[in-house]
């Protein structure tokens, strides 16, 4: 599985890519990729994103990108959530499917 997280430019996410990608280990997950991108190379790489993770500073994008995308699964950290730099509670949202 590959999870992609977006934001502004990309840099903000890559902590949280590399803390989502120790819980999936810790969880014996070895099969999921995270990364982490800027908001601006979405269409050349979504078709290989199983999971689409949208940070808060991107959330006006997220229905468009549900439109544009209707067969992926589209998230939308809470400032709350980025702001924790947690990575077992963003694998637990996407684990249970919350939007």
């Amino acid at each position: 599985m590959k999870v992609y997280l977006f934001c502004s430019g990309g840099f903000s996410t890559s902590l949280l890519a590399n803390k989502m990608s120790e819980a999936y280990k810790e969880r014996g997950r070895d099969d999921v990729q995270v990364e982490a991108m800027d908001f601006g190379s979405l269409d050349s790489v979504v078709e290989e994103a199983d999971v689409i993770l949208l940070a808060p500073q991107i959330a006006w994008a997220k229905e468009q990108v549900e439109e544009d995308y209707p067969d992926k699964k589209v998230y939308l950290m809470s400032v709350q959530e980025f702001g924790s730099m947690d990575g077992n509670m963003l694998v637990d949202k996407i684990e249970q499917g919350e939007n």
